[in-house]
């Protein structure tokens, strides 16, 4: 889970930047996930299939500014350097 959190903790900062604090709007919506602060993220998240829960929120981001929000997606988990298998990742990101 502490893989799952860093993930999702790079990928809404790095949208955070470009979109601002509609990055952590979008974030919200997704079942399981539970942000809080302002600098500094706290990431909670209560789910049972991690990997349905990261391709919800990169769907979320997709769903407002489409195929470049994948890309900032796959970009930040790059950047991340956390130790993921492709097969630990949802298609959208692969």
């Amino acid at each position: 889970m502490d893989v799952l959190r860093l993930l999702v903790k790079s990928i809404v900062e790095e949208q955070r930047q470009i979109m601002g604090p509609i990055a952590l709007e979008q974030a919200s919506k997704v079942l399981g996930l539970r942000i809080t602060g302002d600098r500094d993220l706290k990431i909670e998240i209560n789910t049972k299939n991690p990997v349905d829960t990261l391709s919800q929120l990169v769907e979320k981001y997709e769903e407002l500014f489409g195929a470049t929000s994948i890309e900032v997606c796959k970009e930040a988990i790059k950047e991340s350097q956390a130790k993921v298998s492709p097969t630990d990742l949802p298609a959208i990101l692969v």
